[in-house]
């Protein structure tokens, strides 16, 4: 797949739009062990499906994996964690696509409200708080660097978005 980036992309997926993607992709990673073990208990020990959920969960955003922490307690329903994870990650994506295929005012004031939220969250996954300490190691490192990447991603897209 080739990425060009930009704010003015028809045809081939900008850095953002691979943002976008990703953080769709995340919340599908952690949604496969959810689906498996809600039906299959004995898959709930460690295995590849708790590693992709790991990673998933720590590729999130943290307020989101706050949320569904919260909806998962007040709840008690893995099936209302599922389809909660789904149905942001489809609006995320519809809402996005349509702000950044806009003008190419809206297209780069939502790259720069995605800089923030990213930037924002990556701080947080430095502050000594106890959600942070959940996952693995692994899972966190993965996690941020993910994090980090789309941050990349967007602020290569606004750099070229500037040259044109």
């Amino acid at each position: 797949m080739k990425v060009k980036f930009g704010t003015n992309v028809k045809k081939e997926p900008s850095g953002t739009d691979l943002y976008v993607r990703i953080f769709q992709l995340s919340s599908l990673l952690s949604m496969i062990y959810i689906f498996i073990a809600s039906g299959y208990t004995m898959l709930v020990e460690k295995n590849v499906f708790s590693v992709l959920f790991d990673v998933g969960i720590s590729a999130l955003p943290r307020g989101e994996a706050l949320l569904l922490s919260i909806l998962y307690r007040k709840s008690k329903s893995e099936v209302a964690v599922y389809f909660a994870a789904l149905v942001f990650a489809l609006i995320f994506g519809v809402i996005s696509s349509r702000l950044l295929r806009a003008s190419k005012k809206a297209s780069v004031l939502t790259r720069y409200v995605f800089i923030v939220f990213i930037a924002a969250d990556l701080i947080i996954r430095f502050l000594p708080l106890h959600f942070n300490t959940v996952f693995p190691l692994y899972a966190a490192i993965t996690g941020f660097a993910i994090r980090t990447v789309c941050l990349i991603l967007i602020i290569l897209d606004l750099k070229k978005a500037q040259r044109d």
